[in-house]
């Protein structure tokens, strides 16, 4: 592309190269970078195509800001700009209507050029940025929610790499806090027996299993104890929890009697949570060989099942970083040292913390935290039996990831904003400001399922795996709907790709800091602003070219044909947009952009499609630009459409 930049963006410079010309004509001195900066796409196409507000330049010069766009434009009409059809003064506007034949040839230029590189600017100065995504607690299989989490990070991993930085994807294995150990317990009860059914299933099972059974005795000892005391109306309460997690019991041993008795046996009479904290402990200090091999083992099981999951949606990873590692490494109770040296322990809720109060006063700190008016209370470092807990982890982790990084994105649900900032501020009260500074939480909302409510310690979710087996069978239904002759094969791989397109598509169509609300019929709906919708418009491109059958000839082609209809004109625009949208959702880190970008390329082709005919056009000329048209959409579609990790079938 020239100079690197889209063909948009050089309409842009030209345009503020005519403004600055133009205003030194008339002695009045502007930076090219503020004009450039000035410029603005009219609300309404009937004002224009790009607008400059004068407002500035006028007070500056002292005149009405009506009167010098007047002089401005008038000025501007006198030399013939190939770039521009016309301009004029609107309130205070200059209102440029680009010379859309133009901007076509520019951009069928860079078409012929770059193909699938077309849109994809890279930055003058790449970054080394580490993207930690997904790390689900390995105790279930990856849920929906999960779902969301892995999709952003390896959208966002795959925008950053496209844009030029070395990107690094990593997932944390968080095997050292307590829903670990719980399955763990129950694993080694079982005798850790091998998976019956995929892996993270299986060991998903284990662990609500396990769970609700500490908690039915749990409850049971309160019962007993309110009794004691004499506390009726708390003893009703307790009865009512009790007997919803016995519903929760025979619903877990519905789905394997024999795993459900043999644990119950097993566990019976057992100190649960002395047992769980030993474990804990033996593992955090390697204090006993078989339990932290069963830690490993049950980890690496869970592990196996995401890999085989994240795979389907084309999801893979750089580096998976185990927690207990960080722990063994030393560099936790280094940090516990430097506190301590630093003089920044103190004791919080009756445990060992780290003192935040002077750092997040600091107002450079503030500035760059972005702070809330609100007082951020200590991090706490160590439990009352000498564990640690995972944010001294991640503190200590935060250092890993920048040992080779010049920025972390960490994307992490919302629930976890405050312990990030805690976090980032120990980071910058332990000298490490440069990290705290460059860590980002990307933050995430929840999934919605109408009428659902997921909870991993009672076994209730919706599995990621689900998810994709229902979207493909849902897609497969829809391709045997359109194209029943096709061979079998083909409609499962069309199947595939729409269903897990569809899914991909939805999960960042809606922007990360709001929630989500999962409808299959609009995840797969081929009349909205969805995945199918996107996909559907580029094989209906791709068809077009096969019906022509043969190559664009664009020595051939009539530029004049593209200031013939709106609809033209709309597209022609649009489409030389591509890497100006490509770049700020990149650098913005806001992917929502090209889905919105997209929708508006798929609605004008379709509807150029309908109301322009192509391949009929008499006039070989405007034939051939129409053509080339299509050609330019296919591509664009199918390069916006791969940068977001979605394939782009020739069918439907």
């Amino acid at each position: 592309m020239s100079n690197g930049k889209s063909p948009f963006t050089l309409v842009k410079e030209t345009i503020a190269e005519i403004i600055q010309k133009e205003l030194n004509s008339l002695n009045i001195s502007m930076d090219f970078n503020e004009i450039y900066s000035g410029l603005e796409i009219p609300p309404d196409e009937k004002l224009g195509d790009l607008a400059y507000p004068v407002f500035k330049v006028a007070k500056k010069v002292r005149q009405k800001p009506q009167a010098l766009a007047s002089i401005i434009a008038s000025s501007i009409k006198r030399h013939k700009y190939t770039i521009l059809k016309n301009v004029e003064a609107v309130g205070g506007y200059v209102n440029f209507f680009v010379n859309t034949a133009e901007l076509a040839r520019i951009l069928f230029e860079n078409i012929r050029e770059l193909k699938e590189k077309y849109g994809f600017i890279k930055v003058d100065k790449p970054l080394r940025i580490v993207v930690e995504h997904t790390s689900a607690n390995p105790v279930h299989p990856l849920h929906i929610g999960h779902g969301r989490n892995a999709i952003i990070g390896d959208t966002l991993a795959r925008l950053l790499k496209l844009r030029g930085h070395k990107v690094e994807r990593r997932f944390y294995i968080n095997d050292m806090g307590r829903q670990v150990a719980i399955l763990v317990y129950g694993y080694i009860a079982l005798g850790r027996p091998k998976p019956t059914i995929k892996p993270d299933h299986f060991l998903g099972l284990v662990y609500a299993m396990t769970n609700t059974i500490i908690e039915i005795d749990k409850l049971k000892a309160e019962i007993e104890e309110c009794k004691r005391k004499g506390l009726i109306d708390k003893v009703k309460e307790k009865l009512k929890e009790l007997d919803e997690m016995v519903a929760i019991a025979a619903e877990l041993r519905s789905k394997d009697e024999k795993l459900f008795d043999t644990l119950i046996e097993r566990l019976k009479g057992k100190d649960h949570e002395k047992e769980i904290s030993r474990l804990m402990g033996e593992y955090e200090f390697r204090e006993n060989e078989e339990t932290v091999k069963a830690f490993r083992e049950v980890c690496n099981l869970a592990v196996e099942g995401f890999k085989e999951t994240l795979s389907k949606l084309d999801i893979s990873f750089d580096k998976w970083d185990w927690e207990s590692d960080i722990a063994w490494s030393g560099l936790v109770e280094r940090l516990l040292k430097l506190a301590k040296e630093k003089n920044l322990i103190t004791i919080h809720k009756g445990a060992l913390a780290l003192n935040l109060e002077h750092i997040q006063v600091d107002p450079e700190v503030r500035r760059n935290l972005k702070l809330p008016s609100f007082k951020i209370p200590p991090l706490i470092l160590k439990r009352s039996d000498g564990t640690t807990l995972y944010t001294t982890r991640d503190v200590a982790y935060s250092l890993v990831k920048f040992e080779n990084a010049d920025k972390v994105i960490n994307v992490i649900m919302n629930e976890q904003r405050l312990t990030q900032l805690q976090v980032r501020l120990a980071l910058a009260a332990l000298g490490y400001r440069n990290q705290a500074y460059n860590q980002i939480h990307y933050v995430y909302e929840i999934v919605k399922l109408p009428g659902f409510r997921m909870s991993g310690r009672k076994g209730r979710y919706v599995t990621l795996d689900e998810v994709i087996e229902e979207a493909i069978s849902r897609a497969k239904a829809e391709v045997e709907k359109r194209n029943p002759s096709l061979p079998e094969e083909e409609k499962n791989k069309i199947a595939e790709m729409v269903g897990l397109g569809a899914l991909r598509y939805a999960m960042i169509s809606v922007s990360a800091t709001k929630p989500m609300t999962f409808d299959w019929n609009k995840v797969l709906s081929l009349e909205v602003n969805s995945g199918p919708y996107i996909q559907y418009a580029h094989a209906r491109a791709v068809n077009i070219l096969l019906k022509y059958g043969k190559p664009v000839d664009y020595s051939k082609i009539d530029y004049s044909a593209a200031e013939e209809t709106q609809r033209r004109k709309r597209l022609v625009k649009l489409l030389s947009q591509m890497p100006d949208v490509f770049s700020k959702a990149s650098d913005e880190l806001r992917p929502e952009y090209i889905v919105e970008y997209l929708g508006r390329v798929a609605e004008e082709f379709n509807s150029f499609y309908a109301e322009d005919p192509v391949i009929g056009e008499p006039d070989e000329g405007k034939r051939n630009f129409k053509l080339a048209l299509v050609e330019t959409t296919r591509i664009v579609l199918k390069n916006a459409l791969n940068a977001l990790g979605i394939a782009a079938p020739s069918k439907m």
